[in-house]
């Protein structure tokens, strides 16, 4: 098995990166006279350059395209004035835990309130101290709820060809919510179409809900599964959903059950 270093192998054969643990890198030189490598990456962590009949292998610990997607609406610092702050803190944490670069994990972000943006996609930023001030530094709007067109730019625009995403890499969004959507209205249908849409092209949904006031049978349609939801009282128990936001449970997840309304086409 290949930890941290560099291995050299000679022949013509097929690499199998299933064998390799995912919590190291490892940089493998495959010095080959032929084009005929055959790469197997069955977890999207592999990516490879090749210079002469030198194949250089990467294997990413965490080979991800991340987005966020987090509400900034007026009942957030309604339910108490310093709760945007602990929001945000609370996605700069679980960055915290990534290793951030072009070769490893992305993080895009996505604020929603009347109306949705992207303050910055998944290149923007390729270290974790930048990231994490661009993250502390996100303004409050404090309006109403639209995540319907947040989850059309998370489509559209996060996650859309030439805009930073990877064909290999593992690609998830992290909703952050403390009610229900109401734009254009209370219980659009366009939220789980978008939502569904997400899914539909590869793009795992979690969503954390803070506060009773979030619909579980609403969310749980938007979710990619049930265990992809994570419910808690209020903004200051955040602290304890990062424990089941790990690095290895984003990047190599174990295989759930759909949850209602969720589409796995």
């Amino acid at each position: 098995m290949c930890q941290n270093g560099t291995v050299l192998l000679q022949s013509e054969l097929s690499l199998n990166i299933a064998t390799i643990s995912h919590r190291h890198r490892c940089h493998i030189q495959l010095l080959h006279t032929t084009n005929e490598v055959n790469f197997h990456d069955m977890s999207h962590r592999l990516s490879f350059t090749r210079t002469s009949n030198i194949y250089v292998v990467s294997v990413a610990e965490c080979f991800l395209d991340l987005n966020f997607v987090v509400d900034s609406s007026a009942s957030i610092n309604d339910k108490g004035r310093r709760n945007w702050d602990v929001a945000l803190q609370f996605v700069a944490n679980i960055v915290r835990q990534f290793t951030i670069g072009p070769n490893d994990v992305q993080v895009a972000f996505v604020l929603f309130s009347h109306l949705a943006t992207v303050e910055w996609g998944l290149t923007q930023y390729r270290d974790v101290a930048s990231l994490v001030n661009a993250i502390l530094g996100v303004p409050y709007i404090g309006s109403t709820t639209n995540l319907n067109d947040a989850l059309y730019l998370t489509r559209t625009r996060v996650f859309a060809p030439g805009r930073g995403t990877r064909p290999n890499a593992i690609k998830v969004t992290i909703i952050l919510t403390d009610g229900e959507d109401n734009v254009p209205a209370e219980g659009t249908p366009l939220t789980i179409a978008n939502a569904t849409l997400c899914k539909r092209q590869g793009i795992r949904l979690i969503a954390i809900g803070v506060s009773e006031k979030v619909d579980l049978a609403r969310v749980l349609q938007i979710v990619s599964s049930q265990t992809d939801y994570h419910a808690v009282d209020d903004f200051d128990s955040l602290t304890s959903v990062i424990a089941q936001l790990q690095p290895e449970q984003i990047c190599f997840p174990t295989p759930s059950p759909p949850g209602p309304g969720t589409c796995n086409e």
